[in-house]
This record gives structure tokens, C-alpha cells and sequence, in this order.
């Protein structure tokens, strides 16, 4: 005889739940909808933020960029004082090479540094930049010389000439550029003296003509750009010899073959034309007329 078979139902009727049945209940549980308010869920509070944050994008950006730089100044002043206080080499002498114009101060100044500095921690590449930038400095190089000292090199802009503009003065390198300077130069009385709206621009067209006669050049007191085309010489005996816009390198040849010749820069004239390929005029010192008659220049040019 069977065993009558078990009823799965509980003495009071109900099912027994399985325990597969409760796994499921759960998984059914945890996928079912957050009651949590829109505002509170993540996703969307971000996308509110975003949306409010592009219309305010101009301050937003002002305030971070601010950010950015403030903590990078800080970054920065925080690396030099560990490598100050660590590092072995801490600067005690810079030394300077080929400094003449250029004062003491404009250089330490360019180069931001004190004594107890770290060696290691100079950005060289900045401090060459603000070296050259100094109207003297044509050129820069700097070094690290261990232990102790920063060993600065200068190739230093040469002043060819003083140009007078009115009652001002202002010294000119050989290429036109105006240098200004705390100071005259050593020899800065000896420079050649320019005058003319515009000679600076030229001087290097100047000192080219000049070296075909390095006899006559180095008479030369002034010189005067006129008309924005040609130039006047003025020599230390104050004899102006006026040359042509056209072929002044003839002229000024011209007129050093007549002063070997007749010692023409030594006699008494104090105006010497070469305006013109064809003719000398000439006029003798203290004449009341700026240029002498026909009949004077034919007298004169007879004697020479």
C-alpha cells in the first residue's frame, strides 16, 4: 500500500514558497523605479547645472582661469623655496662679461635673482630674454657655473653716431636704431654727429660711402642729411663739403683726388659743391654769399 503523497500546501493552505521564488521576488524589487524626486537624482541635477552653467560660461571661465593662474603662482613660489632650502648650490656672484654701456643695475634687474637663490632653479632661457631686451644688449648668453655663480656674457650694440634732433641727442648703432642710454658712452665725444629729419634711417649708407676714402672720413666732423636725399659733410675744420643725391661716391673720390692734389681741404675755402659731375663751386670762408659768381668760380677753379 502507497503512501499517501504530501500535500505541498502549508496546514493552512497556502503554497510554500521556494527559495528560488524569493531570489526572484528580490531581483524584481531592486529593478523597480526610484520613488526619489526629479531633483534629487544625479543624471539630472548635472544636466541642470550644465544648462545653468553655460549661461554664465564668461564668469565661470574668469573664475577658473583666475584660479588656474593663482595656483600656479603658487606652485611655482612653493618649487623655489623647497629648492632653495634644498638644494646644495645657491647663488653667491654673477659675473659679467663685455659690459660697457649697460649698468649694474639693468642687468641684475633683467635677471630677477639674489643671493641664496637656488643655481638650478633660474629659468635661463627668461632672463636671456629680458638681457635683450635692454636697448644696449644686441646679444646675451647665460651660464651655470657650479657651485655658486651665474656667468653672464654680453655682446653689447656699438653707438657709430649722435644724432641731434633740436635740443635732443640720442645715440645711433650702426643698423639706424636709435639706444637709448643712462649715460654717455666712453668716447662719446669723438662719435660722428648727425643732423636731418631722417638721418638715422641712412647712417649705415653714411659709413659705407665713407670707408671708399678713409682719407677723407676721417676728417669728418658731422653730417647733415638734407632734403631726404642727399648728404653734407662737415669736417673738423668746419669746411662743408655739399655732396650730390646721384654717384656720391664719385664726388667724395672726386674730391679726394683734387685735396691730394692741390691740398684743396686745407686752403681757405669753407664751402666745397659737388652737386654737379661737371663743375666745382667753391666759396672761401667768411663770404657773405652763399655761392660765388661765374666769374669768382672761374678765378677760382684757374688757381687749383
Amino acid at each position: 500500500m502507497k503512501a499517501p503523497a504530501r500535500n505541498p500546501t502549508s496546514s493552512g493552505g497556502a503554497p510554500r514558497r521556494r527559495d528560488y521564488d524569493r531570489r526572484r521576488r528580490k531581483k524584481r524589487s531592486t529593478g523597480r523605479k526610484s520613488s526619489r524626486p526629479l531633483w534629487r537624482r544625479p543624471v539630472l541635477l548635472g544636466v541642470v547645472v550644465l544648462l545653468l552653467g553655460l549661461g554664465g560660461s564668461g564668469g565661470w571661465v574668469a573664475w577658473h582661469e583666475g584660479w588656474v593662474a593663482t595656483a600656479q603662482e603658487r606652485a611655482a613660489e612653493v618649487t623655489h623655496r623647497v629648492m632653495t632650502a634644498l638644494t646644495p648650490f645657491k647663488l653667491a656672484d654673477v659675473t659679467v662679461e663685455g659690459r660697457d654701456y649697460v649698468t649694474r643695475e639693468a642687468i641684475l634687474a633683467a635677471l630677477n635673482v639674489k643671493a641664496g637663490d637656488s643655481l638650478l632653479g633660474i629659468d635661463l632661457q627668461a632672463a636671456r630674454h629680458r638681457l635683450e631686451s635692454i636697448d644696449w644688449v644686441a646679444s646675451a648668453t647665460i651660464e651655470r657655473r657650479l657651485p655658486d655663480t651665474l656667468y653672464v656674457t654680453l655682446k653689447e650694440r656699438r653707438a657709430v653716431a649722435i644724432w641731434q634732433n633740436g635740443n635732443e641727442y640720442t645715440l645711433i648703432d650702426q643698423n639706424g636704431r636709435t639706444v637709448r642710454a643712462s649715460r654717455m658712452p666712453p668716447g662719446a665725444d669723438t662719435l660722428l654727429l648727425l643732423g636731418g629729419a631722417g638721418a638715422p634711417e641712412h647712417v649705415g649708407d653714411l659709413l659705407l660711402l665713407l670707408a671708399y676714402e678713409p682719407q677723407v672720413a676721417k676728417q669728418v666732423r658731422a653730417a647733415v642729411w638734407v632734403g631726404q636725399r642727399r648728404w653734407n659733410l662737415i669736417l673738423k675744420n668746419d669746411v662743408e663739403i655739399r655732396l650730390p643725391e646721384e654717384d656720391a661716391v664719385a664726388a667724395l673720390q672726386r674730391l679726394a683726388k683734387l685735396d691730394s692734389d692741390y691740398r684743396l681741404l686745407s686752403r681757405e675755402f669753407g664751402v666745397i659743391d659737388l652737386r654737379l659731375p661737371d663743375k666745382l663751386y667753391l666759396r672761401k670762408r667768411g663770404s657773405a654769399d652763399d655761392m660765388p659768381s661765374a666769374a669768382a668760380n672761374k678765378s677760382v677753379q684757374s688757381k687749383v
